[in-house]
């Protein structure tokens, strides 16, 4: 038996679910130095072969990110016997559930929750935006500022690659990064580097209309230059395919890996032309657009849809990226400020509420309409709840302890509400969800193991989650 048969066997007896090509293993197989193995290589061996996930193609996920924690008292748990410091200034209303209340700010979205779930009870441990936007987005607490792990959207990227070859994997749609923009780097790709970031196109986060020009700019280079055509395109791929060959051989990181599938990507968005297409807004009649809401959330949530549905894997529409728009230590209520941010920019759910519940509404109906609702799981959450008690500013702070969430489509089973909170909305009452068995939800949908490994630039072998379940009730 030759030493290399020996590594197989020994890999396959690690990971009996996994089975690579022997010409797939031979070539991770260099990264043990030779025939003397431990556990870390065989770890760093098996993320090396990891295969994208075959049983799940043509499924996607749209994450809606409402950055700096939404209220769970005015959104999908309201509390209308609680004292009037814990339930808030407005009322509950009724949804299409029989006896399952809403925010009276999410009247619309009420009355599509037969086509959605509600989980009441994520809760986690922390209350700080930046540790919790990184558990939520990676799945892993962050620690120093930094972003340590890939994102959900890029592990998509990975694993499965875009549905269709000319589009991205992985496309941000999101508001300008005008206040800590480390927050918003918890969306990016991490180690997986430059191949699997997202496709990003910004909005002006401090007016309503939504700008075209934006996603014009930012795919204006998704076509060919003045002058030239496909074949001189393939006449530079060839040139460009030999330079990549003689770099290679004094390249010792594999950095050059992620650039050439970069390239890839990019070429093959430039000559389809799909993606031109996808971003075009225009392509939408003039009803479906008033119907998900001529302002900027409205817009994001049809684009989103349009990209999912030519073949995009993963979007996420960040509303929120320096997590400032539902940071409501101030005010729940409109208090009248400056549109323009100048004295902070959230303006409580007056303002946040009617967008956000129109076009959620509009998306969801839109998913199940269009018979995509078994293609595409619809997440929508930030990275923590407020607190119960209202503060002597009229806001809520940070509190990790409870925060409810929507998920729609997905071949979910929805039309119900998951977990009880305690009768002021602190804790769970019953049923706790972490934040890593929604993402091990999420990662189900797509097909992709959550017990697989990314590799670091160091070479250590990482789990996409380190833990959770996907939640039972749901699937």
């Amino acid at each position: 038996m030759d030493s290399q048969y020996k590594l197989e066997v020994l890999v396959s007896k690690y990971n009996p679910r996994t089975r690579q090509s022997r010409r797939r293993f031979l070539e991770c197989s260099l990264l043990a130095g030779g025939t003397s193995v431990t556990l870390a290589d065989v770890l760093r061996m098996q993320a090396c072969a990891a295969t994208p996930a075959v049983d799940k193609q043509d499924t996607a996920v749209i994450q809606i990110w409402l950055g700096g924690g939404p209220s769970q008292f005015e959104t999908f748990d309201p509390k209308p016997d609680a004292p009037a410091e814990f339930r808030g200034p407005y009322s509950a209303i009724s949804t299409k559930l029989p006896g399952v209340l809403f925010c009276e700010k999410m009247a619309k979205t009420a009355q599509v929750i037969d086509r959605a779930a509600i989980i009441r009870t994520v809760t986690h441990a922390t209350n700080g935006h930046f540790v919790g936007a990184h558990w939520l987005s990676t799945g892993y607490p962050g620690t120093t500022g930094t972003p340590t792990h890939p994102s959900s959207g890029a592990i998509a990227s990975r694993f499965r690659g875009p549905n269709d070859p000319g589009l991205p994997g992985y496309v941000l749609l999101s508001e300008e990064f005008t206040r800590n923009p480390v927050i918003a780097a918890v969306m990016g790709s991490g180690h997986l580097g430059v191949a699997h970031s997202p496709f990003v196109t910004r909005q002006d986060p401090f007016h309503d209309a939504f700008d075209p020009g934006k996603v014009t700019a930012a795919t204006s280079n998704l076509k060919l230059a003045d002058g030239v055509t496909i074949d001189r395109t393939s006449d530079r791929k060839s040139l460009l395919d030999a330079l990549d060959r003689l770099e290679r051989r004094v390249d010792s990181t594999g950095s050059l890996d992620g650039v050439d599938q970069f390239n890839r990507t990019a070429l093959r968005m430039i000559t389809t032309g799909e993606a031109r297409q996808a971003f075009d807004l225009s392509r939408e009649s003039k009803a479906t657009r008033e119907k998900y809401g001529l302002h900027r959330w409205g817009q994001m949530g049809l684009l989103a849809r349009r990209l999912v549905e030519a073949g995009v894997t993963f979007v996420t529409m960040n509303t929120a990226p320096d997590s400032l728009c539902w940071d409501w230590h101030l005010n729940i209520v409109n208090d009248d400020r400056p549109t323009d941010g100048s004295e902070g920019p959230s303006r409580g759910m007056d303002i946040t509420g009617p967008p956000l519940d129109q076009m959620l509404a509009a998306l969801i109906n839109d998913l199940y309409e269009r018979g995509l609702d078994r293609k595409v799981l619809l997440v929508v959450w930030g990275e923590f709840g407020r607190t119960p008690r209202v503060n002597a500013t009229g806001g809520r702070d940070h509190w990790g302890s409870l925060m409810s969430i929507l998920m729609a489509g997905g071949g979910l089973k929805v039309g119900q509400v998951i977990g009880t909170s305690t009768s002021k909305g602190e804790v769970p009452a019953t049923r706790p969800v972490s934040p890593t068995d929604v993402l091990a939800t999420i990662y189900r949908h797509l097909g992709i193991n959550p017990t697989d490994h990314t590799v670091t630039r160091e070479g250590r072998p990482i789990p996409v989650l380190p833990d959770g379940e996907p939640i039972r009730e749901l699937v």
